[in-house]
């Protein structure tokens, strides 16, 4: 369907479908990024967006993402010319057919689906969102607009800043002794991935309906786009929809 893909289908779930973005889109466009004003002139980014929009057929929603703990449901579609402006970091949808797009460069996109298949929600989770528990939120505010349990969700991490690649040197000042479990002390590097998977089994799903595509985007660079190896870098995407 799209080039440099990677698509995850959930255990269980024949209608819902995940797209993890690689960094070349399609060789014709360049890099591929599809956030405008990141690492590529905005009219490659307008081909680039063209091309995925296109290809999916259907309504995109997308946001302008913060690094807040903002959840949006079923935000208006963004066309692929225009920039996201309503603000925030998660989306979730009840809409068959649309799809959920989270733009990331090292951050962790996280992709949810009920069993049900008919309810699905997108994150960005930066350092900051799992230092906040964005996940924990996001799936309480999730639950209860649509009256679902925890235990009935599915989530799966995409390519992201790996387990031994996420270095903060400022551990005690931006983190705290509470995050310390996920800290190592010798690379002072902080196991993000595993940290995620910590919150979402805190915030109530079961271990076996937690899924990860242990890719890192950072030292994996001529795959991904990586904003620890370039602070110029482009953005890549993920995608979950229902059928």
């Amino acid at each position: 369907m799209l080039d440099n893909f990677f698509s995850f289908r959930f255990s269980g779930l024949k209608n819902v479908f995940c797209l993890f973005q690689g960094k070349n889109l399609n060789a014709e466009f360049s890099l591929g990024s599809i956030a405008f004003d990141r690492g590529e002139p905005n009219e490659k980014i307008l081909a680039n967006r063209k091309f995925l929009h296109d290809k999916l057929n259907m309504p995109v929603m997308e946001v302008h993402q913060t690094h807040s703990s903002i959840l949006h449901f079923s935000p208006d579609p963004v066309q692929f010319s225009d920039r996201a402006k309503l603000e925030g970091d998660g989306m979730a949808t009840d809409l068959p057919r649309h799809a959920l797009l989270i733009k990331t460069a090292d951050c962790q996109p996280v992709l949810f689906a009920h069993k049900n298949g008919k309810h699905i929600m997108a994150l960005h989770i930066g350092w900051r969102a799992n230092k906040n528990n964005f996940i924990g939120s996001a799936v309480d505010e999730f639950c209860r607009k649509y009256k679902l349990s925890a235990k009935d969700l599915l989530a799966v991490r995409g390519p992201s800043l790996g387990s031994r690649e996420a270095e903060f040197v400022n551990f005690r000042n931006e983190w705290g002794n509470a995050y310390a479990p996920w800290h190592n002390e010798n690379d002072q590097t902080l196991d993000l991935w595993e940290l995620t998977r910590h919150q979402l089994r805190q915030a109530g799903l079961k271990q076996e309906n937690i899924y990860g595509l242990d890719l890192c985007t950072k030292t994996m660079d001529c795959h991904f786009f990586s904003h620890r190896n370039n602070s110029q870098t482009g953005r890549q995407a993920s995608i979950i929809w229902f059928e």
